[in-house]
């Protein structure tokens, strides 16, 4: 071989190198991306599912959304004097009960004309648990400390005050109806 064949040898074989080292440069690139891309997913999967609680696999819980809503007219039995209007009355009883239909005959007593509010107390509410008593209630109590009340029962207030006091399903019926 004569000096210029093997110069064009040495010439070719590093062009071929530099064509092969471009080419690990490229495809070491493209790896270190694909592994911070892999890097990221697992870390986007990981705080999606053990710190947000965001990302779930298991479909068998069904979100229900509800819209919410307020009811004025249900109040703690200590609320009972604290209402804004001069006169109404104030209606115990279970409201969880199926066969009581108190609910009922109170809303066709709101139903008419110049019918004076009703606010509800749920007997069952653990907070009312201070004020419902089984027997002998207080129908003149003036004060939260000796407030004591059978369930059911129909209480009129006028002027911050107990005026009437009804115990009993059959006597709040009659109440209402009138």
């Amino acid at each position: 071989m004569n000096r210029k064949q093997v110069l064009r040898d040495m010439k070719k074989k590093k062009k071929e190198k530099n064509i092969v080292e471009d080419t690990n440069y490229v495809s070491r690139f493209i790896l270190y991306l694909l592994i911070l891309l892999i890097l990221l997913i697992i870390g986007y999967l990981i705080v999606g599912i053990f710190v947000n609680k965001t990302i779930t696999f298991n479909k068998k819980e069904d979100k229900k959304t509800s819209d919410v809503t307020i009811d004025n007219k249900t109040i703690l039995a200590g609320e009972i004097f604290d209402q804004k209007e001069n006169e109404y009355y104030v209606l115990v009883y279970n409201k969880n009960e199926e066969n009581s239909i108190l609910g009922t005959w109170k809303n066709a007593y709101t139903g008419k004309e110049n019918a004076l509010k009703v606010y509800v107390v749920d007997s069952e509410t653990k907070l009312n648990g201070n004020f419902i008593v089984t027997e002998n209630g207080n129908s003149n109590a003036q004060s939260y400390s000796d407030l004591k009340i059978v369930s059911p029962t129909l209480i009129k207030i006028s002027d911050k005050k107990i005026v009437d006091y009804i115990e009993g399903e059959d006597a709040i019926k009659n109440v209402f109806k009138n």
